[in-house]
Parts: C-alpha cells; sequence; structure tokens
C-alpha cells in the first residue's frame, strides 16, 4: 500500500475523535475496512479489532495497527 499511513490515520480518526469511549459501531465498521485492506492489497493480517469486555473500547488497537504496518 502507497500511502499506510493515510489510512492508519483514518482508523485513528475514527477510535479515538469521540471525545469518550468508542461505540461498538466503530470498531464493526474498522474490522470491515481490514477486510478490505486484506482483499485490495492481497494480505492477512491474522488480526481484527476487538471490543473491550471491561470497558467500551478496543483493548488490542496497537496490535491491529502493528499488523498493518507490517503487511
Amino acid at each position: 500500500m502507497k500511502n499506510k499511513e493515510i489510512f492508519i490515520n483514518s482508523l485513528s480518526t475514527l477510535f479515538f475523535s469521540w471525545g469518550s469511549d468508542t461505540p461498538s459501531e466503530v470498531i464493526w465498521g474498522a474490522n470491515d475496512l481490514l477486510d478490505w485492506f486484506e482483499a485490495e492489497y492481497s494480505v492477512s493480517l491474522g488480526i481484527r479489532f476487538e471490543e473491550s469486555q471491561t470497558t467500551c473500547g478496543c483493548d488490542n488497537y496497537d496490535d491491529v495497527i502493528d499488523a498493518i504496518r507490517k503487511s
């Protein structure tokens, strides 16, 4: 992907522009974007954003971003 950091910045905006905890719908939509990313660039990330079990938000955001950067 030519502009991977722009894609990552877009995900960051989705997750962190709420002023409070990230809604579940953001995580679902971001996972749909990961599906597109894998199909478009013929890669397999092997990870998806997961909703937190203790708070609203995402427990593994950094792990997913790392996987995108390594792809």
